[in-house]
């Protein structure tokens, strides 16, 4: 039962960070904020992520590895992949959280701070989309909607193509917008 709650918990949080993201994009592209519109999807994303993080240290150190961490004996790439990048969305949520700041701080000021920035910026965007598709198969499948090899096949090419043409969309909407807002002094 917590593996299927979890599951429903991680397919809504891609539903609103597909959302965020295209809020994101929108507002990078058309430098018009809308603070309504993406501090409701981020919040939501947070509060969802949350339970999320509880559910699946239940399922981790309880149901499954029962506490043996990265020794689970079904550990496969895919379960390492979506352990690293969960925890690494983690680490960087801080900085995602405060980017603006921290460009707006080290802009003209500090060029190496703001490149690490815009570039950290980035790889937390890979590395939550990277969670993403090698997870949303996972979900799938707990609720029994995918059955068969060729049905999880062809579900994780195309969110693997849809999570691409995103991280594409938003590398070069997110470094482009920061750099006509910021200035990026020598960058």
């Amino acid at each position: 039962m917590v593996k299927k709650v979890n599951a429903v918990c991680g397919l809504v949080i891609i539903a609103s960070v597909l959302l965020h993201i295209i809020c994101v994009v929108y507002c990078y592209l058309t430098f018009s904020y809308k603070p309504l519109l993406t501090n409701v999807t981020a919040y939501t994303v947070l509060a969802l992520t949350g339970l999320h993080i509880l559910l699946s240290g239940i399922i981790v150190f309880f149901m499954h590895d029962r506490g043996r961490g990265m020794i689970y004996p079904c550990l496969n790439v895919r379960t390492l992949i979506q352990r690293i990048t969960a925890v690494l969305m983690i680490l960087m949520l801080i900085l995602h959280l405060n980017t603006f700041k921290l460009l707006s701080y080290s802009a003209g000021s500090n060029d190496l701070l703001f490149a690490a920035v815009i570039i950290l910026q980035v790889l937390f965007f890979g590395v939550t989309l990277l969670h993403t598709a090698v997870s949303a198969g996972n979900a799938l499948i707990t609720l029994g909607m995918i059955s068969t090899d060729k049905a999880r096949r062809n579900f994780d090419i195309t969110v693997w193509i849809i999570c691409a043409v995103i991280f594409a969309v938003l590398t070069v909407s997110v470094i482009r917008t920061e750099l006509i807002m910021f200035g990026g002094g020598g960058v």
